[in-house]
Formats: C-alpha cells, structure tokens, sequence
C-alpha cells in the first residue's frame, strides 16, 4: 500500500486487476460529531417513542416524524461510515468490470459491467488524456489524478485521485 497526500490506494495485479482507492479521511473532531448527531437523533427517537406511545398513543403525524428521524440518523452514519473507511473498489477481470463503494459494514453501488474493449484515462487540467500520451509533471506540479475506464464508451470515473504514473501502469496491464 502508497500513501499519497493523506489518500491510499492499493493496487493488486495478479489473473485479475484489483484497484482501491480510498477516500480523504476527514478530521476526526468532525467525524465524532457526525456519529454524536445520529445517535442523539436515534435515541431521542427511541425514547420520545415509548414515552408517548405509553401515555397518550401514537398519531400518524409521529410515525412520519420518526421514519423521517430514523432515516436522517441512517444518513447520518453511512456518512460517518464513508468518511471513516470509505473506499472505492475496481476489479477487472478479462471481460467483466465489477466497482463498488466500500463503507466496511457494508457495499454500495454495487455494478458488474461486461466488455468487449477496455481503455484507461486520467484527468489532466480538466481533459481526459490517453495514456499513451504521457505526462511530464514538474516538482511543484501535484501529478495525482481521478481514473477513467472506458468500457466500450461507457465512462467510469473514480471519486478519488491516485498518481498518473500508477493509472499509466494499470493502462498497460490493461492493453497487454
């Protein structure tokens, strides 16, 4: 596993080609307050629940108040989840593209994709470039970019960044 500017990315090339490229951690001050939120909306819920289901009974109005609750609290933790652990996964085999979105708990956007033709890209200055062309980055220059799969023209880009040289060599692996 590379490290690069607070994003990992591991890249396992063996019968198949195995790409995952994490997301940037957030800082953990915000994260901490993210998961306080949904539990806090989550056991107000609970708890206002029994107590006025108890007392006076349960209206309609309260049962929406409580799916729209528990839904912003299910929000709330798959956004904890995602920028905790979160991770995009690409796995090419020789004619199936399977990505997905890793969460750890669970998977998300889970999409199989089968081609006949496979072409790599990276972004550079907002363009997509073919790999064949290189890039000469200076040492000021960041020279990480977002992945780009063409599966017989259908475009597959990845959220997170990883360096140029890296989704050149996956290129290759590709076309060989």
């Amino acid at each position: 596993m590379e490290t690069i500017d607070k994003q990992q990315y591991t890249l396992n090339i063996s019968s198949n080609l195995e790409l995952s490229i994490c997301v940037n951690k957030s800082n953990n001050f915000v994260l901490i307050g993210i998961l306080c939120m949904a539990i806090a909306i989550f056991l107000a819920l609970i708890v206002s629940f029994v107590l006025l289901g108890i007392k006076e009974g349960i209206s309609f109005g309260f049962i929406i108040s409580c799916i729209v609750g528990f839904l912003c609290s299910g929000y709330l933790v798959r956004l904890y989840l995602w920028n905790k652990y979160g991770k995009e996964v690409f796995i090419v085999n020789k004619n199936d593209f399977v990505m997905y979105y890793d969460y750890k708990l669970f998977k998300d956007s889970y999409r199989k994709l089968h081609f006949n033709s496979i072409q790599v890209y990276f972004e550079y200055n907002g363009v997509l470039m073919d790999i064949s062309k290189g890039i000469c980055c200076s040492r000021d220059e960041k020279c990480n970019s977002i992945i780009c799969f063409k599966l017989d023209g259908e475009e597959i880009k990845s959220i997170g960044e990883i360096p140029i040289e890296v989704i050149i060599n996956i290129g290759n692996q590709l076309n060989d």
